[in-house]
């Protein structure tokens, strides 16, 4: 019998349930330590007396991110589990930032209008060789490679996404509340710059900070739209109550900066009178908050990963 106890009450029903649904035949939830297979957390620290408690029956344990648990020193095996609920808005602001800058909608709808450059009408029998290369005289191919990004927030998710941009060889740049300690700037090859000097280096800034009510209200406003580049764009998929949409939507409007990503605002649905709403488009990308995987498919995923790494010990 494959015994399993959580540690930690806190984590969600959903995510037990989507586990219990899952389990082999002689696999099931328990309520005791003593004969535990494997011990999962997110934020309770697995101690050296809970670990014994397990006895040799122990065999691993899982702890799901962004939990903050420690973890005694142990001969256990020792996994982790994203929360894919979290890890997908590192996803959809790369997804933001790769449409904004390789004008992926520009180039869509011109195809569909078939809007062809001068002297390109002609259509080419392909092959290896033989080809029209830029068939809507796209002016630039807006590469990641060697952009400078920059991470406003650099938690779990801000992380999450230099992982990301580390693979596309871009440059991290981030500012946070508080300098994160060496290891993990060098981890993620990530430079601490102060929010001043980050907007006027950055070709993208993307913000992943909480929202604070009352101290982060609209810290991005006109004046710090200001300072970003006229070619940089600004991607939220944190809270829209930190950014001044109307301030926004006129940086937009009148080129003080090349345009934007948002999956999140002050108000969600957008209200009809939404500064935002008439720019959106090629510059301007809009989508409904959906950054994070939807609850229930982020927790049958973990599950299913926590089950092929207990079954890869088994085995």
């Amino acid at each position: 019998m494959i015994k399993i106890f959580f540690a930690d009450q806190g984590i969600r029903d959903g995510q037990k349930s989507a586990l219990v649904k899952q389990l082999p035949e002689g696999w099931e939830i328990t309520s005791e330590l003593e004969g535990t297979t494997v011990i999962i957390t997110a934020s309770v620290d697995v101690t050296e007396e809970m670990i014994q408690k397990a006895t040799s029956s122990l065999k691993a344990i899982i702890k799901i991110q962004p939990g903050k648990a420690d973890i005694a020193e142990t001969n256990v095996s020792i996994f982790t589990i994203y929360d894919t609920g979290a890890t997908a808005v590192a996803e959809h602001a790369m997804a933001l930032m790769l449409m904004l800058g390789r004008q992926m909608l520009f180039a869509a709808d011109k195809t569909k209008r078939q809007e062809w450059a001068k002297g390109k009408e002609t259509p080419v029998f392909t092959d290896q060789k033989n080809y029209t290369y830029n068939w809507i005289g796209l002016p630039k191919s807006g590469q990641l490679h060697g952009k400078k990004v920059g991470i406003v927030g650099f938690g779990f998710i801000g992380q999450d996404l230099a992982k990301r941009l580390n693979a596309f060889n871009a440059k991290v740049l981030y500012y946070d509340l508080m300098r994160k300690p060496k290891e993990i700037e060098e981890k993620y090859h990530a430079t601490y710059m102060p929010l001043e000097q980050l907007l006027g280096e950055a070709d993208f800034v993307t913000l992943h900070l909480r929202f604070a009510e009352g101290e982060n209200e609209k810290m991005f406003n006109k004046e710090k739209f200001a300072l970003m580049k006229s070619t940089a764009y600004f991607i939220n998929t944190s809270r829209g109550r930190m950014v001044d949409e109307a301030d926004l939507a006129e940086a937009i409007r009148t080129h003080k900066i090349a345009g934007a990503g948002l999956d999140v605002f002050e108000y969600e649905p957008l209200k009809p009178d939404s500064a935002l709403l008439p720019l959106a488009g090629y510059n301007l990308i809009l989508t409904p908050h959906i950054a994070g995987t939807f609850m229930e498919e982020a927790w049958e995923e973990s599950s299913k990963e926590i089950i092929e790494d207990i079954a890869s010990i088994l085995a």
